[in-house]
């Protein structure tokens, strides 16, 4: 096993452990939820991991569910935590790439991408994905993004490494204009949000420390978890509801 495949490996091992692997909370999806100017019958969600926000949509229509992720093990936990709530039925997984999607055009009501459009560019994912959706169809995703304009430089180093296409609110939403989107609304996650995802994060590297003391992704993940436990008054996830313009 090469460096890289090692590093992977020490990845996968970390975060098969955790349900969230990103920023959020039932709450929060739900608040998202209710700013759609009107229920859904067809949602794509996009990287749905193990399917907590998955499960939570499900419960607030009789929307079909279409989840896509790249990892089958993911996907089949999702399918277990769908039986387990008892949404199985609205619920259709799919192993696929978010940069490749098998679809046809104008197939979704609503495309829900909770902090994964990153991995291929937020920016790209607008223009890309806008097809998918239907007339008057809505993409809600969130990002990480600057809350100012000034960032500490210990941060901005991180984040320059971590994810260089990092940006304001401001930029990303002129970005969804020029891509074809109008702004139905938008809001900061909230510490909660953040706590949900680095305190289980936290106890799984502290638990991993003197098994792996020498991995360089727990290593990166405890500085990333250094950055957190600063506070997020500089950097935050935001939510954008955007309309599809015709």
């Amino acid at each position: 096993m090469n460096t890289h495949e090692q590093y992977m490996a020490d990845f996968n091992t970390i975060f098969d452990g955790l349900d969230r692997w990103g920023p959020g909370t039932e709450a929060e999806t739900i608040k998202a939820f209710k700013l759609l100017p009107s229920i859904p019958q067809t949602v794509l969600e996009i990287g749905c991991g193990k399917g907590i926000t998955t499960t939570v949509l499900a419960k607030q229509s009789d929307a079909v569910i279409t989840a896509i992720d790249n990892h089958e093990d993911a996907l089949s936990k999702l399918r277990e935590r769908a039986t387990e709530t008892g949404v199985a039925d609205k619920v259709i997984t799919q192993c696929a790439s978010m940069t490749d999607l098998p679809f046809d055009d104008a197939s979704f009501d609503v495309i829900w991408a909770e902090g994964s459009a990153y991995i291929m560019g937020v920016n790209k994912a607008f223009k890309q994905w806008r097809p998918l959706l239907k007339d008057k169809g809505v993409l809600v995703l969130s990002d990480l993004v600057w809350h100012t304009e000034t960032p500490s430089a210990e941060r901005l180093a991180f984040w320059q490494k971590e994810y260089p296409d990092m940006t304001t609110v401001e930029v990303r939403i002129k970005q969804a204009q020029e891509a074809g989107y109008h702004v139905i609304d938008n809001f900061t996650l909230s510490d909660k949000a953040w706590q949900a995802y680095f305190l289980p994060l936290q106890q799984r590297i502290n638990d991993l420390k003197e098994t792996m003391a020498e991995s360089q992704a727990l290593k990166d993940i405890q500085t990333e978890l250094d950055i957190y436990h600063q506070g997020f008054e500089q950097f935050g996830y935001q939510v954008f509801i955007l309309g599809r313009f015709e």
